[in-house]
């Protein structure tokens, strides 16, 4: 069939093929944790780049057009595809997609890290030039880190019409997965921040949902939040579990999270001094995040064990609190006589005088 004039044939317009096979997949086992991963991270990965050169307005990054994609899904036994065409929003002049150079530099990132006769230190560079923020670029490597398939399985991605040409990569290739591996973990050491707090709110912003952690100074942290992390942290949040997490991030204007790596609970406080007095057994407390009165928040530092606990808005007055309290039960204790004591008490007052004076 003939087009018209300004028509463009949607089969030569650039697209991203991901296709994965695993024995697992199956017309009748459609997985959709699985398509819902894929989607995120290839999605992640060109919003990642068509990020790296976006403009910032007022600390807000505009809505791009590279964010809007058309998704085809095919299924066969033992493997699916997931096609992503760059949307048209309207005409151009030379009827150029928008999107087109995102996914012709998403081609280059993943030619180059394939690149055999080029060594490590040149890739890096070369990497940097393509993607110069920093964030981007960690958020683009720890995208294709989740493509890469597990061991056992095997996975490619294509680029069709990029540059009038067609390229086809092996996402499980040995040699890419440690380079990318290699690359994330370096980028990470020079941006990575850790934190520890509890979960305070979500905030379901598109197309980049947060969340916020109160730290132990009582100051908040905003972190993006990936979407296969969701019900973790919204346990986390109705719970108040008590977490630590890592990630990329600056303190440029304010503390921020852009890539989150992990986070996990942390309930447990250990102490090994009170007042320059270096104890003989590190003392394990817990750590939780209490409401009192159903008006103000307080962390709690306890150990039933000891009968020592402190309270207070932060972590580290909270810290000190429970220090001075587990001081002064030694100090109730230690003169007294086991005569004049329970049998549970004098267990209490042995371990104190060994905590404080062997």
């Amino acid at each position: 069939m003939r087009l018209e004039d300004g028509a463009r044939d949607e089969s030569d317009s650039p697209k991203i093929v991901y296709k994965l096979v695993a024995e697992s997949i199956s017309l009748s086992n459609v997985p959709a944790q699985l398509l819902g991963k894929i989607l995120l991270n290839v999605q992640g990965l060109i919003y990642s780049i068509a990020n790296s050169e976006a403009d910032h307005v007022g600390g807000r990054r505009p809505k791009k057009t590279e964010e809007l994609f058309s998704l085809n899904v095919s299924f066969s036994e033992g493997s699916v595809a997931m096609e992503f065409s760059p949307a048209l929003l309207a005409p151009t002049i030379d009827d150029t997609m928008t999107q087109t150079p995102t996914f012709s530099k998403a081609s280059n990132l993943l030619g180059l890290l394939m690149h055999r006769d080029v060594e490590y230190d040149e890739i890096k560079l070369e990497i940097e030039k393509q993607i110069d923020d920093p964030r981007s670029r960690i958020t683009s490597l720890n995208c294709l880190k989740q493509l890469i398939p597990p061991e056992g399985k095997k996975a490619e991605i294509m680029f069709k019409n990029i540059n009038d040409a067609h390229s086809e990569i092996e996402l499980h290739d040995e040699l890419l997965k440690r380079r990318v591996e290699q690359l994330l973990r370096e980028e990470m050491k020079n941006y990575e921040m850790e934190v520890f707090g509890v979960v305070s709110r979500i905030k379901d912003d598109m197309p980049s949902p947060s969340f916020f952690v109160k730290n132990w100074a009582g100051k908040l942290v905003k972190i993006q939040m990936p979407e296969e992390k969701r019900h973790q942290i919204l346990d986390y949040l109705a719970n108040r579990v008590p977490i630590r997490l890592t990630g990329a991030g600056t303190k440029k204007r304010s503390l921020e999270i852009s890539d989150l790596n992990e986070i996990e609970p942390n309930t447990k406080i250990f102490i090994d001094s009170i007042r320059e007095v270096k104890l003989t057994n590190i003392i394990e407390a817990e750590l939780s995040y209490e409401r009192y009165d159903n008006e103000s928040d307080y962390w709690v530092i306890s150990n039933n064990e000891m009968g020592a606990y402190g309270v207070d808005s932060t972590v580290d007055k909270a810290k000190e609190m429970f220090k001075e309290d587990l001081y002064s039960e030694y100090l109730t204790y230690k003169d007294l006589s086991d005569n004049d004591l329970t049998s549970k008490a004098s267990i209490l007052k042995r371990k104190l005088i060994d905590l404080f004076e062997k």
